[in-house]
């Protein structure tokens, strides 16, 4: 039931994922908003009803998928790292949608055990630092029998991403495009089933993990995990441990080191054909100036 509420424009749109090359690129969003939001509602337990419950998107940008939540019985959160997102939602979406801001740190404004579900569609894919410490957040949030669904790039999305064939021994939590800034996408994280049961695993207990076809075609895609808090105190560095009994978690980090190498080396190409460049040599005085005098 989502007719007749307001529709972002295009650049609140696209800063969920690119919308450059759709051919109607607002029908693509809702579209697709309404598939993970079909997905998510399929990968709840038998009989679990929405009504009544307290439901939060971690990452909402701007109630993509929220929005079709909208009508369910269910009391809407949604957060998100983007401030023009969320004052959007709060000013085109309420009273459907309560709307919070979160910083790039743990921390959300809501009490312990507060919500029955949370998802995060496409947040732990981009995020490198802090993954555990959202992890343990996200789990102080829910109900001790709340529901946590969460999406990762995994085989089904592998080729797309890197070129690369899957492998269990290459791929745990790979991390690509560190340090790229929000506005170009930010990182980008892969994770493998192991990885995410064996680490994840110490805070929830994973009730379901499908390794691809989340919103999209078999095989193809996003993965998802579907997973309960886990009983006892646990840290972000408990989670964060390598398992030293599996030989995957030394392979798959020396195979991320060497991705990283090849980015750099990549980098480093790039910048040296620009410099290269009549455009970059006439420029330079300016960006001389630029240093000299920042912008405060």
């Amino acid at each position: 039931m989502t007719d007749g509420l307001p529709v972002p424009d295009f650049e609140l749109a696209d800063r969920v994922s690119p919308l450059g090359d759709k051919a109607d690129p607002i029908a693509f969003y809702l579209d697709y908003g309404r598939r993970i939001h079909a997905d998510i509602v399929r990968l709840l337990p038998d009989g679990w009803s929405l009504e009544g419950r307290r439901v939060l998107d971690f990452g909402a940008g701007a109630g993509r998928v929220l929005r079709h939540f909208a009508g369910s019985g269910a009391e809407l959160h949604g957060s998100d790292i983007d401030i023009a997102s969320v004052e959007w939602m709060n000013a085109s979406l309420a009273p459907h949608v309560h709307a919070f801001h979160n910083g790039e740190e743990p921390g959300l404004a809501r009490p312990d055990g507060f919500f029955d579900l949370v998802y995060a569609v496409s947040v732990f894919t981009h995020i490198t630092e802090h993954w555990a410490g959202w992890l343990l957040e996200l789990r102080r949030v829910l109900k001790p029998d709340g529901i946590l669904i969460a999406s990762f790039i995994g085989e089904g999305g592998i080729a797309a991403v890197t070129g690369e064939a899957w492998s269990d021994e290459r791929f745990g939590m790979n991390v690509l495009n560190e340090g790229q800034p929000w506005h170009l996408g930010g990182p980008t994280v892969i994770h493998s089933p192991w990885w995410l049961r064996e680490h994840w695993g110490r805070a929830f207990e994973i009730e379901r993990l499908e390794p691809s076809g989340f919103a999209n075609d078999p095989g193809a895609g996003h993965g998802v995990v579907v997973a309960r808090p886990g009983a006892g105190a646990i840290s972000a560095a408990e989670l964060e441990a390598v398992e030293a009994a599996d030989p995957r978690e030394i392979s798959a980090l020396r195979h991320n080191i060497a991705q990283l190498h090849r980015e750099a080396e990549s980098r480093r190409y790039w910048l040296e054909e620009l410099q290269r460049s009549p455009s970059w040599r006439v420029t330079a005085p300016l960006r001389r100036l630029k240093r000299m005098f920042p912008r405060r």
